[in-house]
């Protein structure tokens, strides 16, 4: 029984990681804003285990769930930061990590950006966060016209990369702790 469980608290935990390594992140500006747009040329589905799917795409299902919003043209970005979510940008190395409510990475890796992006979101505190599935920038008006592009303000730092492990390891933030995560059946 407890290998069972052991075995499958793997599963669930690599299900979970697989969009950290699919994305990619730019920095941009739009409407004024700081914004960080999330390339992602692969979907993560989940599917049951019959085959039917149970989310199609994990990254907007997981933004939907925090409340993100319907990019449209013209932009808003007329809200507050989305709670639970830490974010931060290491402007020596490029090196990012967005997280979750809950603590589970949603991306770690790097985001290039020019010397005015880090010191206007410092002074705001916080960032645009724009995720659709995107393979290049090319495909966000496209996806923008048929309603798959979303954005969420989250609460974001300039700082040194923090090594240290997260808050919680993937498993506990699956749940109750982690809202944003799509739900288990």
């Amino acid at each position: 029984m407890y290998e069972e469980r052991a075995a499958r608290r793997r599963a669930d935990e690599e299900e979970l990681r697989a969009p950290v390594a699919r994305m990619r992140a730019q920095s941009a500006r739009i409407a004024g804003e700081p914004v960080i747009v999330m390339i992602q040329p692969e979907t993560v589905s989940w599917a049951n285990t019959d085959g039917t799917s149970r989310v199609r795409d994990t990254v907007e299902t997981s933004m939907q769930s925090c409340g993100a919003r319907k990019f449209t043209l013209p932009p808003s970005f007329e809200a507050g930061t989305a709670p639970g979510w830490e974010a931060y940008l290491s402007p020596s190395t490029g090196e990012m990590r967005i997280s979750l409510p809950g603590g589970l990475a949603l991306y770690e890796g790097t985001m290039p950006t020019t010397p005015d992006w880090p010191r206007d979101v410092a002074a705001a505190g916080s960032a645009v966060l724009i995720t659709g599935p995107m393979a290049t920038l090319a495909d966000f008006e496209p996806l923008i016209d048929i309603g798959r592009v979303l954005w969420l303000r989250i609460p974001f730092e300039i700082r040194a990369w923090r090594t240290t492990a997260p808050k919680q390891s993937p498993r506990s933030a699956v749940g109750r702790s982690a809202p944003c995560l799509p739900g288990r059946a």
